[in-house]
């Protein structure tokens, strides 16, 4: 058999991801919930892809999981025991959405909540950010005690409840409040689903409350797999998860509650100011902060026990040991065609487009593994503990995590985040793929076009900071692994009900992504990284790119006039650091950087520095503090929003603290580790 060329193995990935596969992907996977542990739909991906000639087998672990037993919510008449209000915690059928009925859904229910009944007053929270807490606390308005209402947005909702309850609250409610929608808004003329693109009254946010910016995966067995067996150490998982309950409701079920606390407490503008945040777009309600004359009830029970999951783990053979990794997960709260069906059927296209290469006899340089993980949605558990399990394999041999939570959200132009080191790579495949809205524009094109809205004398896009969120975590955070985090997810004309029963494939099909485009050029961008990532010997990254992005972070961190702020150990440190990158970029000739399948022994050295350097950012013998899983030293998580990604976490989080000694500290440490990233690469024998 002929052997497939690299530059023809590039061009048929980009061909192959049919949009009527795709749709009709989503509408299988979609048409009804996938709760962690469903063992039937982690089946049906091995077969799946089985059948495209990829080995595929299923990894089981045993991890804690809660599912939903009873749930409630009233409103109490001032002064009484009667009820005055009960929410109805549930959904709206709407005839228009044949998956959405409550029975297709979780009830109101978040997983990891705490168990639990509480009675008291109401106060509102904002935002639920622990800044919101902090000017609660400051202006006499105590939650200790209290039923926190609050948010969603600006951080994650496990940060909401954990802030709640280190200033003392005993139960929380969060709701979606259409301030958060732009102008996609009743208000604003538009209609709410299904006839429009705003959000239906009583669409409800499901999801997951743990600590993920602490730690991810099992609470308890941090650091180590959870494996089948009485064998396997447990510990207690308090550190990683709430201990109030809290319920998500409908910004319809929370109208009654947020009116018990109209003209009591303080007004959005006496706590925060004309300017502030806290005043959300709901009619007839003032955003006071209570506390509330009337007492509500909160209950939250859930069955906690160990229980089963399954990933499923693909395998395509390189000629050598190095590994590249793509993940996404098949879970869901709902029916999640959005989450995670859109990211499914492209990792299904690209699945069958590979196995179509190896057919027509493309034989990639590295090992391909392909992923679905189960229980991504209670904290990146299936992800987390494989991470944990293979840990010495991957650090050993994984080049590079592709991950692809969703393809898109409904929105139009790409959001990327992830290691520097990645970035070349990937504004190179962008390139290549057309744009799915903008005809004779290029995926990277537009890209380049919203950065150029904030810095519009950029020349390049850049990826943005990773945080957490997704199944990327235990790669790059843990384990320093170059990671990738790919979605449409920008400038979007419709309110995404994320983690909500209306997120279905009648949604996706009418507002998300009609003609499923975005679907086809991720499915397109995600096969082209692949094959060139697998495919090309030397690996195509260009370590100037990290430099880059750690000279711009110092100059943002310069940039806020810290007072007593010393960043010249950082600057001392990154100035080598550029000259050590140069080296490393320069060490492999332009005609080894091609699609040529020979490699000298200069380039290997060169490959095995590339695959040095994010470890060398890793804190070697214990993680950052309070968060001991966490070991990245340049990026993390931040510690109070965990969707967004902070830089130089140790110094970040002590000018959060007003702590500049510790800041001063920490810049040193960090520019220690930056020596450290330079003598890997200068030990390697590139000469």
């Amino acid at each position: 058999m002929r052997i497939l060329s690299q530059e023809d193995a590039e061009r048929l990935i980009v061909e192959i991801p049919e949009i009527e596969k795709l749709r009709s992907c989503s509408k299988s996977y979609s048409a009804k919930p996938h709760l962690a542990g469903d063992l039937q739909h982690a089946e049906r991906i091995r077969d799946l892809w089985r059948s495209y000639g990829i080995s595929t087998e299923l990894v089981r672990y045993d991890v804690l999981q809660n599912f939903p037993k009873h749930s409630a919510l009233s409103l109490h008449e001032e002064n009484a025991d009667s009820v005055a209000f009960s929410a109805s915690l549930k959904e709206d059928e709407v005839p228009e959405d044949p998956t959405s009925s409550p029975e297709n859904g979780l009830p109101s229910f978040f997983g990891f909540g705490a168990n639990g009944t509480v009675h008291a007053e109401l106060v509102y929270a904002n935002f639920g950010m622990l800044s919101d807490f902090q000017l609660l606390e400051s202006r006499g308005i105590s939650v200790k005690g209290k039923v926190v209402i609050c948010k969603y947005s600006k951080v994650f909702r496990g940060l909401k409840v954990r802030a709640a309850e280190k200033f003392g609250a005993i139960g929380v409610i969060i709701y979606n409040d259409p301030q958060e929608d732009g102008k996609y808004t009743v208000k604003n003329g538009y209609e709410a689903f299904p006839h429009g693109p705003a959000r239906h009254p009583k669409s409800i946010q499901r999801g997951s409350v743990d600590f993920f910016s602490v730690c991810v995966g099992d609470p308890t067995t941090p650091g180590y797999p959870s494996l089948p067996g009485d064998d396997t150490e447990r510990r207690d998982p308090k550190h990683a998860v709430p201990s109030i309950p809290s319920l998500p409701i409908s910004f319809s079920d929370a109208i009654p509650f947020l009116k018990a606390l109209n003209d009591q407490g303080l007004s959005p503008d006496e706590i925060g100011g004309v300017e502030s945040d806290w005043k959300g777009a709901l009619d007839d309600i003032d955003y006071d902060t209570g506390p509330s004359k009337a007492k509500v009830t909160l209950r939250s029970e859930g069955d906690y026990r160990y229980s089963p999951i399954y990933n499923v783990i693909g395998t395509i053979e390189g000629l050598t040991d190095e590994s590249i990794v793509l993940g996404n997960h098949h879970d869901s709260w709902c029916c999640g065609a959005i989450d995670p069906v859109s990211g499914s059927a492209a990792m299904n296209e690209v699945a069958r487009g590979l196995g179509d290469l190896i057919g027509k006899g493309w034989k990639p340089y590295r090992k391909i593994v392909l992923a679905s993980w189960d229980n991504e949605e209670y904290g990146l558990i299936g992800s987390t503990e494989y991470g944990e399990d293979n840990a010495k394999w991957l650090t050993e041999n994984c080049v590079a995590y592709i991950n692809v939570d969703e393809s898109t959200n409904g929105g139009n132009i790409l959001g990327a985040y992830g290691s520097p080191l990645l970035t070349h790579i990937l504004r190179d495949a962008t390139n290549v793929i057309p744009s799915p809205v903008n005809e004779g524009k290029t995926v990277c094109e537009d890209w380049l076009d919203l950065q150029r809205e904030a810095v519009d004398s950029l020349e390049k896009p850049n990826l943005t900071v990773m945080g957490t969120g997704s199944d990327y975590t235990v790669f790059f955070h843990h384990l320093g692994i170059s990671s990738i985090d790919l979605l449409f997810n920008q400038k979007g004309t419709s309110v995404y009900p994320y983690h909500s029963n209306y997120d279905s494939y009648y949604w996706v099909d009418k507002f998300g992504d009609p003609g499923f485009k975005k679907h086809q050029a991720m499915a397109r961008l995600w096969g082209l990284l692949t094959v060139k990532l697998a495919g090309i010997p030397v690996l195509p990254f260009r370590a100037s790119d990290y430099t880059e992005a750690l000279k711009r972070h110092v100059q943002s961190l310069r940039g806020k006039g810290v007072p007593g702020l010393d960043l010249q150990p950082l600057e001392v440190s990154i100035s080598r650091f550029e000259v050590t990158m140069k080296t490393l970029d320069s060490s492999v000739h332009r005609v080894e950087l091609d699609t040529s399948r020979q490699i000298s022994p200069k380039a290997i050295e060169a490959n095995k520095a590339y695959i040095k350097l994010e470890r060398s950012f890793l804190l070697e013998n214990s993680g950052l503090p309070g968060r001991p899983w966490y070991k990245h030293m340049i990026f993390a998580p931040g510690l109070w929003a965990g969707y967004d990604g902070v830089v130089f976490p140790g110094v970040t989080e002590c000018i959060e603290d007003n702590d500049i000694e510790g800041a001063n500290m920490w810049t040193q440490e960090v520019a220690k580790v930056i020596n450290k990233a330079c003598a890997v690469v200068e030990s390697a024998r590139l000469n």
